[in-house]
């Protein structure tokens, strides 16, 4: 009965290699980027250098219309591009880096206890084959509480998964060419830069339909974020970072406004009532027309015959109650004649 363990072993090691390629798991993003690190997942990546997709970088058309299709090119705004078609990554991380300041800055403390919050943007996304390239950032913007009390911020792990997309981390031997790998920990205040990290990913062929708005882009290319440290007890403690605090403040989808149903709604009636004052849009009074024919006109009958049978049965019935009336009060007054 050898062959049993011998599957088991097959299994566990082609899961082990196939681990590369799926969503980095938190042991995979430690805290702090060692050099042994980098060393390995600069061997892992030359190994599966056909996997890790070249995003060829294109400049952007922006479409400042909510909620329409983004354009195929891959830049995001105020990506800036070197002659080979490749990001200038000095001007990216200082784009980056005061968008993420700016919007990091304006919020009193952090939503979860460990008192850190990420800045996530895209440099590049490409809405045809679905391959993009993520930048996150981890700041520590308060105080450390409850669980997470104690804990240094070089000793929190990152865990970070997608639902809808398979990423790989760049190392720091090709981020020349795209972005740093390792942040440094410079201060803006209160506000301090931990970790940096760059992705290059693919949305699931699967998921990925012709003429996709914004929001369901964003939804694609939004990662879940995990924190993971060990407080003094011994405990590990696990907490979820808000991914809304600081998203998409620089490159692909930064100028773009995502509206709710409602907000749109809302500006369709803000752009009529505009017309309507500019006199551009004729005033329609209403109801006096079937808009919606011949549904409209259906609709409108039926309520009409229902109202009109309710009303003309109580129409009868009032008749035949008055006739009814009047016939007992004539009898009532009629002088009753008496027999001898």
């Amino acid at each position: 009965m050898l062959w049993k363990p011998i599957v088991v072993a097959s299994v566990l090691a082609r899961q082990a290699h196939a681990g590369l390629r799926g969503v980095v798991a938190s042991d995979a993003l430690a805290g702090r980027t060692t050099h042994d690190w980098e060393r390995r997942m600069a061997a892992a990546l030359a190994e599966e250098a056909n996997y890790v997709p070249r995003v060829v970088v294109k400049r952007a058309e922006t479409n400042a219309t909510a909620g329409t299709t983004m354009t195929t090119t891959t830049a995001g705004t105020g990506v800036v591009l070197n002659a080979d078609g490749t990001i200038n990554m000095t001007a990216w991380d200082n784009t980056a880096t005061a968008a993420c300041n700016a919007a990091l800055t304006k919020l009193p403390e952090s939503s979860n206890p460990s008192g850190t919050c990420i800045c996530y943007n895209l440099p590049a996304l490409d809405n045809t084959t679905g391959t993009f390239e993520a930048d996150l950032r981890l700041f520590q913007l308060s105080t450390p509480s409850g669980e997470f009390e104690g804990i240094p911020p070089e000793n929190i792990q990152v865990g970070l998964s997608y639902a809808s997309a398979s990423v790989s981390p760049v190392s720091v031997a090709s981020a020349s060419k795209l972005v740093v790998g390792r942040a440094d920990t410079s201060a803006n205040g209160s506000l301090r830069l931990l970790q940096q990290y760059l992705f290059v990913g693919q949305i699931k062929k699967d998921i990925m339909t012709p003429n996709m708005n914004t929001a369901q882009l964003e939804a694609l290319v939004m990662p879940v974020l995990t924190l993971t440290g060990t407080n003094s007890n011994g405990k590990t403690v696990s907490t979820n970072v808000s991914s809304n605090e600081a998203a998409f403040v620089a490159g692909v989808f930064s100028s773009t406004v995502v509206m709710s149903t409602t907000a749109i709604a809302q500006a369709a009636v803000n752009d009529l009532l505009n017309g309507l004052h500019n006199g551009t849009v004729a005033f329609v009074l209403p109801g006096v027309q079937i808009i919606t024919f011949p549904i409209g006109l259906i609709i409108i009958s039926v309520w009409l015959a229902v109202a009109l049978a309710f009303i003309g049965f109580g129409m009868v019935e009032r008749i035949s109650y008055r006739e009814t009336y009047k016939r007992r009060t004539a009898m009532s007054t009629k002088p009753s004649t008496s027999r001898i």
